[in-house]
């Protein structure tokens, strides 16, 4: 079953019943990066690369958010819902509520 993922700008703009639709699902702020590589650098492993359920990596988050830097994350957070059905069209639909970056994606469809 597909998932719709948007970022906390898609989620501001939704009316109060949308967003009881949605599970805040993840947070991001530039300190829980800076916690991991250190975490990483003390194992020994100087290649690591980041991701979670959301994100493939690093890269694709600061462009979820329209972002250059990790340093300008500042408690992002990231909501989803399930989709019974997924089309095209409402990916452009959700779109349209997105100013910075893209702040949404659907992962799992078909």
């Amino acid at each position: 079953m597909p998932v719709l993922i948007i970022g906390w700008g898609v989620y501001d703009k939704l009316t109060e019943k949308d967003k009881n639709e949605f599970a805040l699902v993840a947070s991001y702020e530039t300190s829980y990066f800076y916690e991991c590589y250190e975490y990483e650098y003390a194992k020994g492993n100087k290649n690591y690369e980041w991701s979670d359920r959301c994100f493939k990596s690093q890269e694709e988050l600061l462009e979820f958010f329209g972002y250059e830097m990790i340093e300008d994350l500042d408690a992002d957070a990231v909501y989803a819902k399930r989709l019974e059905t997924y089309a095209e069209e409402d990916l452009k639909n959700w779109m349209q509520l997105s100013e910075d970056g893209n702040q949404v994606k659907v992962i799992g469809a078909q």
